[in-house]
């Protein structure tokens, strides 16, 4: 699912660059390459997991360790480059220079979902490589650093959806919607396989729900973000 929602929400502006604002950059392309990437890994991680192979799963696991700073560092990188810029080089995102408040918003606004995912994913991904002895434990983590990367996809999605691109009300309402039902998944797989909820999943759940509301409503048009960003981009 993380990679066919990321095919899905990247490949039509590559293919029909008709809508495009413009062309795709040398750092987008590795970008996209080295999140590809990633997700591939994981599958093959998982795969090995399901079909016993321990000793190939940990090896492979010494490879992702590398492939997972070049994610973070890709990905902040590409984030910066759309700050400077003002705009998605897909133009499926409704960033402007120059928002009108309605239907367009500005980079740095746009930006703190991505800030937030890159962020999240790391500190999961990292504490879970720490609890690799605790194979739940790993593999809870490691599942929702992989949720949190969705973010970026999942606008991507919506962005080519006609209904979904022309009202920024239902894009957001969709968004959290499949957010959610990225985050409840996992909670829906403990109640079938252990017939209970666990506390770690719906604590991690609830954080990163709740941390997306606080981001858009709070955080994304503050002063004080724009500031930041704008440091931080330069």
């Amino acid at each position: 699912m993380f990679i066919a929602t990321s095919v899905a929400g990247f490949l039509p502006a590559i293919i029909n660059p008709a809508t495009r604002r413009a062309p795709l950059t040398l750092l987008a392309t590795v970008h996209g390459i080295v999140f590809l990437l990633w997700l591939f890994l994981y599958l093959a991680q998982a795969l090995l997991i399901a079909n016993r192979r321990v000793d190939l799963h940990r090896r492979l696991g010494l490879a992702g360790v590398g492939v997972m700073a070049l994610v973070i560092y890709f990905g902040f990188t590409s984030m910066t480059a759309t700050i400077r810029r003002g705009f998605d080089l897909s133009g499926d995102q409704h960033m402007d220079p120059h928002p009108n408040g309605t239907t367009t918003v500005d980079a740095p606004t746009a930006m703190i979902f991505n800030f937030s995912s890159l962020v999240t994913f790391g500190v999961f991904a990292a504490v879970a490589i720490s609890f690799r002895r605790r194979p739940d434990l790993h593999k809870k983590l490691m599942l929702f650093a992989n949720i949190s990367l969705m973010v970026a996809p999942f606008a991507h999605v919506l962005g080519h959806i006609p209904r979904t691109r022309m009202s920024p009300g239902l894009n957001a309402v969709s968004y959290l919607l499949l957010y959610l039902l990225f985050l409840l998944a996992p909670m829906v797989y403990d109640f079938l396989v252990t017939k209970r909820i666990r506390w770690l999943t719906s604590s991690l759940v609830l954080a990163l729900f709740v941390s997306q509301l606080v981001q858009a409503v709070v955080v994304a048009p503050s002063a004080a973000w724009h500031r930041f960003a704008e440091w931080f981009s330069q």
